[in-house]
């Protein structure tokens, strides 16, 4: 079972068996995990043996310096070897001028001729395709002479690169502190490296003591602050040295920086090297997907498509969020693709990025959105206040207005209104206009006794809404039903015969009267309640009229009195004659 690059000490060698120079695997110890002004979370990685002699850099006969005209540029920000440490490009295509003066390493530039390498690839087209696309940009501090660069130091970015003297734990040049000491140098002895056999056999130059069994001397990337021309060094002892920065007899040790995230065997090979297992990383998350635009106060929902983690399974997926062009900030970790972010005052704009990890927490491309700006929306208002309207008798009117608090944003208002939860109406308002919440007698009279709610909910196209509850109670003990326009008749009625289909409890007051004279100011009621109950015809005993013409009427009353239960009239029917 593969394990984490961070789970090896320091020391703990690692190959990448598809990386080679010269034919030969590149074998690389591990000389600090996390370490400080480093990429988070990486390893750092360099060469256990030297590589190869090479120059730092070609002298410049066209230089005006004098230094640098014979003996090379100290400088590692325009130096060849930085160049060819970090270019994949093919032999005789790697190099490109620096400065107006620069030079490349061929033979007429470097010391004797020896060890020239234009016409070598560049280094990282000797590692595979997966340690390249691995290597972490890395931000590097280097000294500056005080003869022409101006002293102090600068600041450079790269994925392969070589070590300071601050970093092997060798005195700080000019006072100046480039990075800090890395975990895997101690003391002299810890500095010491030694060819590989590759090494010396396809060097040109072969000096005394140079072999595959010894210590021998490799660069660092620290000028010599005193001249423009020498490059510091580590000497066969380990201590500290320096050389012209055209000699091509020391040795290189490259550095880099991978994710410890990074798998590697969980046990080493014959050789002692624990061996990287490359498992690709998942793919960018197809699209991510955002509200158009967002609203203060109010939770935006972010959602995402999937990834797919080939040789392995999608672990989960982490959303990160920046909020004003500042830090991105990890805001969901987990296997659901979707999350409802709160949107903060605070902010103007906000972006988002998502992607996907696999099993063995290996991270892949994120899937970014476009940068949204938030609009600052308050809720809709509502006059008043939440309130118990007390007891109705019957049909009533409820006025209120909603409005708009930001008028330099055009919304629309929708209201619904809701009578004990069952929707009366719909309507677009306006701002600040009077609206009438009108509970009709149809309406009324199909509320039974008891409390009961008017409910106004304003929502506007910002997402923003509010809500409004009356509360009211009815309580009616008393139903009375008389017909508004009388039945017209060509003589007086005599007799009749009536059924109302009812639901009356016993201790509720049942009555019902009829009129032969309805169109009269003050008809002639006469009480048929027997008659009706008993379902018997009956006569009406009435003979006079004050208006032009006969109309039967009638007039049903129910008392609730003790009674318990629901009471209602459900039909009426019947003849006359």
């Amino acid at each position: 079972m593969p394990q984490k690059l961070s789970a090896l000490p320091v020391g703990a060698l690692v190959r990448d068996t598809n990386s080679r120079y010269f034919g030969q695997t590149i074998t690389w110890r591990v000389a600090a995990r996390n370490h400080a002004g480093y990429p988070a979370n990486s390893t750092t990685l360099i060469a256990d043996r030297i590589l190869a002699l090479l120059c730092v850099d070609g002298n410049e006969p066209s230089n005006a310096d004098a230094n640098r005209r014979s003996s090379g540029n100290n400088r590692y920000l325009h130096s060849n070897l930085r160049q060819w440490l970090n270019s994949e490009a093919a032999a005789n295509a790697w190099y490109t001028a620096q400065h107006p003066q620069d030079e490349p390493p061929s033979a007429a530039r470097v010391w004797t001729g020896h060890n020239p390498y234009q016409a070598i690839a560049g280094f990282l087209a000797h590692l595979s395709p997966d340690m390249r696309a691995a290597l972490l940009p890395t931000t590097l501090t280097v000294a500056r002479n005080t003869v022409v660069d101006g002293g102090g130091s600068e600041t450079v970015v790269d994925r392969v690169f070589l070590a300071s003297n601050t970093e092997v734990g060798l005195a700080n040049e000019n006072n100046i502190a480039e990075g800090s000491r890395l975990a895997l140098f101690s003391n002299d002895a810890s500095r010491l490296a030694i060819p590989t056999p590759q090494c010396v056999s396809n060097s040109s130059w072969q000096g005394t003591g140079f072999n595959s069994t010894a210590a021998w001397h490799w660069w660092l990337r620290t000028p010599v602050a005193s001249n423009s021309r020498n490059v510091r060094l580590v000497h066969t002892s380990g201590v500290l040295s320096s050389n012209v920065a055209f000699a091509g007899n020391h040795g290189v040790r490259p550095l880099c920086n991978l994710s410890s995230e990074i798998l590697v065997s969980s046990t080493p090979d014959g050789d002692g090297a624990f061996t990287i297992v490359w498992i690709p990383p998942p793919t960018a998350p197809d699209g991510i997907t955002t509200p158009e635009s967002l609203v203060s106060g109010r939770a935006a929902s972010v959602a995402w498509g999937i990834s797919t983690a080939p040789e392995s399974a999608i672990g989960g997926y982490v959303l990160e969020r920046t909020a004003n062009g500042g830090a991105w900030t990890e805001i969901h970790r987990g296997i659901a693709r979707t999350h409802a972010d709160n949107i903060s005052d605070q902010w103007t704009t906000v972006q988002y990025r998502v992607r996907a990890f696999n099993n063995h927490n290996i991270y892949g491309a994120n899937t970014t959105s476009p940068v949204l700006h938030v609009t600052h929306s308050r809720d809709p208002v509502i006059n008043g206040s939440d309130t118990d309207l007390g007891e109705r008798s019957g049909a009533f009117n409820q006025t209120y207005t909603v409005t708009n608090p930001d008028a330099h944003l055009t919304k629309t208002l929708t209201v619904v209104e809701r009578i004990s939860g069952r929707v009366k109406r719909t309507f677009t308002a306006t701002s600040g206009a009077t609206n009438t919440f009108s509970v009709t007698a149809d309406e009324w009279r199909e509320l039974l006794n008891g409390t009961h709610t008017l409910t106004i909910t304003v929502t506007d196209n910002f997402g923003g809404t509010a809500t409004r509850t009356l509360t009211f109670s009815k309580n009616e003990t008393q139903i009375e039903l008389i017909l508004t326009t009388p039945l017209e008749a060509e003589e007086a009625v005599t007799r009749a015969v009536m059924n109302i289909t009812r639901q009356i409890p016993p201790a509720a007051a049942f009555t019902v009267e009829v009129c032969n004279n309805g169109f009269d100011a003050t008809p002639t009621w006469e009480d048929v309640t027997q008659a009706v109950v008993s379902g018997n015809r009956f006569f009406l005993q009435n003979t006079d009229r004050t208006a032009t013409r006969w109309g039967f009427n009638l007039r049903v009353r129910v008392e609730r009195n003790a009674a318990q239960g629901d009471i209602f009239i459900q039909g009426i029917g019947g003849n006359f004659e």
